[in-house]
C-alpha cells in the first residue's frame, strides 16, 4: 500500500489526532501539517518504484554489542530502500510526491494503526521543513558543508 492510498481511507482529523498524541510538540505547527496532508491528497497517483518506504522495529537488545543501561529501547525505523542499489537511506530530503506514491513495506509482525503510521511518516517527511523549497535549500546547504570539509 502507498501513503496516498492510506490517506484516502481516513481523514485529516484522524491523522492529526494521532500526530498530536505521538508528537505533542507539533501542536504549534498544526496548520502546516494539515497543509502537507492536503498536498499529499492532491498529489496525482502514479507508479513509482525508485524506492520503497521500509518500516521496521529496531531492537538494540537483539544486537551482539548490546549493553544494559546504555543502549536505548526498541524504536521504529522509517527509511527508504532502493532495490536497484540494495541501499537503505534517510527519506528526509525525498520529494513528497515520491513519499505519497512509494510502496510501504512493513515488518511482518508489526501491528500499527494506519493513522499512527501516517502520522509518523508525516513527521519524518516534514523534519526539515513544511515546504519542499526550504527542504531543498537545507539539502543544498548540507551538501555545500560536506564539500567544504
Amino acid at each position: 500500500m502507498t501513503l496516498k492510498k492510506m490517506l484516502q481511507k481516513t481523514t485529516i482529523d484522524h491523522v492529526m489526532e494521532s500526530l498530536l498524541i505521538a508528537y505533542p510538540e507539533c501542536l504549534g505547527d498544526k496548520q502546516n501539517y494539515i497543509s502537507v496532508l492536503r498536498f499529499l491528497l492532491e498529489t496525482p497517483e502514479y507508479p513509482f518504484d525508485d524506492f520503497v518506504i521500509s518500516v521496521n522495529l529496531i531492537d538494540p537488545s537483539e544486537e551482539e554489542a548490546y549493553e544494559v543501561d546504555i543502549d536505548e529501547e526498541a524504536y521504529l525505523s522509517i527509511s527508504g530502500y532502493s532495490k536497484v542499489e540494495d541501499l537503505h537511506f534517510a527519506l528526509g530530503f525525498s520529494r513528497w510526491e515520491e513519499w505519497a506514491n512509494a510502496e510501504i513495506i512493513m515488518q511482518e509482525d508489526l501491528d500499527i494503526d494506519a493513522n499512527e503510521l501516517i502520522s509518523m511518516l508525516l513527521y519524518e517527511m516534514t523534519f526539515y521543513g513544511f515546504d519542499q523549497e526550504s527542504i531543498a535549500t537545507e539539502l543544498s546547504d548540507l551538501e555545500k558543508g560536506i564539500m567544504l570539509h
